[in-house]
């Protein structure tokens, strides 16, 4: 039975990698999923969800560049800023928002994960 459900996991998420973004402290504030396209041609697909705001989705196509980072670059300028009462009820504020939207709002040389690295972040994979 253990080699079935692994086996059936295993199907389920081929094409998904999934992270865990936390902050300096080590607290999670955001998640970040990638869904690949089978045949490595089509859209990539980026879901973006920082904590207490409406996840938001990017994707890029095509081939000969990191389509990780135009996919996550297209979900971070989707992104809203958190409203006062947002603010209060999740213990957080814009300047986190704004860190990792800029982090993640680049095109250009270094990948996603690095530029939220540089901005303090850590992405942690978790599928």
């Amino acid at each position: 039975m253990s080699k079935k459900i692994y086996t059936q996991h295993e199907a389920a998420f081929s094409n998904v990698s999934a992270y865990v973004i936390t902050d300096k402290a080590g607290e999670r504030v955001a998640t970040l999923a990638f869904k690949f396209p089978r045949d490595g041609a089509g859209r990539l697909w980026c879901y973006l969800h920082v904590l207490g705001l409406p996840m938001q989705r990017g994707h890029a196509g095509g081939y000969g560049y990191d389509k990780r980072s135009a996919a996550s670059c297209e979900a971070a300028r989707k992104i809203e800023k958190y409203s006062p009462e947002d603010c209060v009820k999740y213990k957080c504020d814009n300047k986190m928002r704004d860190a990792i939207v800029e982090a993640l709002d680049h095109y250009g040389g270094e990948t996603w994960d690095r530029r939220l690295r540089q901005a303090g972040f850590n992405a942690l994979q978790a599928v």
